[in-house]
This record gives C-alpha cells, sequence and structure tokens, in this order.
C-alpha cells in the first residue's frame, strides 16, 4: 500500500504544502488450519515545505506517539489462534 497526502497550511508567512508519503506492507503465514503468524510494517515520511507546526512531524495512526522528526516506521509481528 502507497498513499501520498498533500496538505495546505495558510500562516502569516504564507502558503506551506508539507507533503505525507506513507507505505505498508503486510505478510502472513499459515502454521496450520488454525493458526497463522503475521508481520505488518508502516513508514512514513513527511516532505515538503516545513511548517514549524506539529504537522512537520510524522504520524502513524495507531502509534504511541508523534514522531520527533519527519520520519517514523512502525513494525508488528503476532501469532493468531482460531477457536
Amino acid at each position: 500500500m502507497y498513499t501520498y497526502t498533500r496538505a495546505s497550511f495558510n500562516a502569516t508567512s504564507g502558503k506551506q504544502h508539507p507533503t505525507y508519503h506513507s507505505v505498508g506492507l503486510m505478510a502472513d503465514y499459515l502454521l496450520s488450519k488454525r493458526t497463522d503468524i503475521y508481520v505488518q510494517g508502516m513508514y512514513q515520511h513527511v516532505g515538503g515545505d516545513a511548517t514549524g507546526s506539529v504537522l512537520d512531524a510524522a504520524y502513524v495512526a495507531g502509534a504511541a506517539i508523534v514522531s520527533s522528526n519527519r520520519n517514523q516506521l512502525l513494525l508488528r509481528a503476532g501469532v493468531r489462534h482460531f477457536f
């Protein structure tokens, strides 16, 4: 999955347009008929104009906090069993 978002931020110094590039992947492997393992990854990069606001930091939904810079990477792995 890939998404591109272009934002518009109006300030006294003029218009800024930060851009957000997000890439996500997921893989699933069946261990048995009712059990599987999975891994997920999500990366976001904020490019474009700097706004001097929270819009400059990367944030992936589901992350505990906003990134302290313009990049954020989340990884998740799990085992799932159906009863």
